[in-house]
């Protein structure tokens, strides 16, 4: 048996009788010369031997005897397509943005709507009951930029609002209401929530009661600064008789433009009452209520409280008066309001359009923004303070 190597480099064995012949190669079909000579062989066979024990240099030559081999591996690599595959990523993709979407219109958009801010922090504005021939409704109130309360409409009817918001209010002509004392179970009563336009209210002289429950949770917030004190102030009003009740409310909350404040207990409940008489409408428009039921903080000497800490921690951070800043600063200044106060003046006005202050005269004076034009006006609450 003669074994030698093709030129192509394939092995091939052939009888003893066909030496010095031409046999095909089984692998390239190309024709091959036997050799003759058993040397020949053994160069052969010497070299297979010599070719075995280096296995490296094997390895590169069939690496560049054969190189397409593996370029063609990576080819069907790079071409290979997985329809299904990319169905599943473009189906992931679209449940995220799906998600992302319904986030952000339900909860991220509407904390930059200053109207939607409020209402989460309490406005709600819903009409309760109105047994009059003229239902009074409150109408919430859409944004827009002008001077004064920032509102869609012309503000046609009376705008009661509260500081916290969400306070039950009760309407009354102020011909059909007793002298003193609340109003709230009359029979020509409309009763309403802050905040709110209210509409169909014809010209004439009003009483507005505005109520909040004692443990109403934007007065008993836990989170708040001054809850103990508030939970004190509770307990107080348990033990003392109706005059001291209402110089024990006076004491704790800051004073705004009621008429009465006093307190009042039902068979299950106890309310925080402001009342507000003499409130004038005319051609559908009025100067507006606003209830403050804000605790006196930081109390300094000469003055009941401080302005810092209401707006820093009390007065919803929501923007709903805008008016000439650089004019009221003029006024402020003019009021003797100290420089550390101004801004805060400002910012309280800017969120609810009032604020108490106590001037150098130590004059207790209410400042206010017009809820039409924006215009800024000064009234006094109280003379000289003791």
């Amino acid at each position: 048996m003669i074994v030698f190597k093709a030129e192509c480099g394939h092995t091939v064995r052939a009888k003893d009788e066909d030496a010095g012949g031409i046999v095909r190669c089984s692998y390239c079909g190309r024709n091959a010369t036997v050799p003759e000579t058993e040397d020949a062989n053994l160069d052969f066979l010497l070299g297979e031997i010599e070719q075995t024990g280096t296995p490296v240099e094997e390895r590169k030559r069939r690496r560049r005897l054969f190189p397409r081999r593996r370029a063609v591996r990576g080819l069907r690599k790079e071409r290979s397509f997985d329809p299904f595959g990319i169905i599943l990523r473009l189906c992931y993709f679209a449940l995220l943005l799906a998600i992302v979407i319904v986030v952000a219109r339900k909860f991220v958009i509407p904390m930059f709507d200053a109207e939607e801010r409020a209402r989460r922090l309490g406005a709600t504005g819903v009409a309760a009951t109105a047994p009059s021939s003229e239902p009074m409704t409150t109408t919430k109130h859409a944004r827009r930029d002008g001077p004064g309360l920032i509102t869609e409409s012309s503000l046609s009817g009376l705008y009661v609002s509260s500081t916290p918001k969400g306070a039950e209010v009760y309407i009354v002509e102020e011909s059909k209401a007793p002298a003193s004392g609340r109003i709230s179970r009359l029979a020509a009563l409309s009763a309403l929530r802050t905040d709110g336009i209210i509409s169909g209210v014809a010209d004439g002289k009003y009483v507005v009661e505005v109520a909040f429950p004692w443990n109403d949770p934007s007065l008993s917030n836990p989170s708040l600064s001054n809850h103990q004190d508030y939970l004190n102030f509770r307990r107080s009003i348990e033990r003392v008789s109706d005059a001291q009740r209402r110089q024990l409310v006076d004491d704790y909350f800051i004073p705004d433009e009621a008429t009465d404040a006093f307190v009042v207990e039902t068979d299950d409940r106890i309310f925080f009452v402001r009342q507000y008489r003499g409130v004038d409408v005319r051609q559908g428009r009025s100067k507006g209520v606003r209830s403050l039921f804000l605790p006196r903080l930081g109390k300094r000497e000469g003055r009941p409280f401080s302005i810092e800490p209401l707006v820093v921690g009390y007065i919803p951070d929501v923007r709903a008066y805008a008016f000439d800043e650089a004019h009221v600063r003029n006024e402020l200044n003019y009021y003797g309001v100290a420089e550390t106060d101004v801004r805060f003046v400002i910012e309280a006005l800017t969120r609810i359009g009032v604020i108490p202050y106590t001037t150098p005269d130590r004059r207790l004076r209410m400042f206010k923004i017009d809820i039409h034009d924006g215009a800024f006006t000064a009234r006094v609450l109280r003379e000289a303070l003791p």
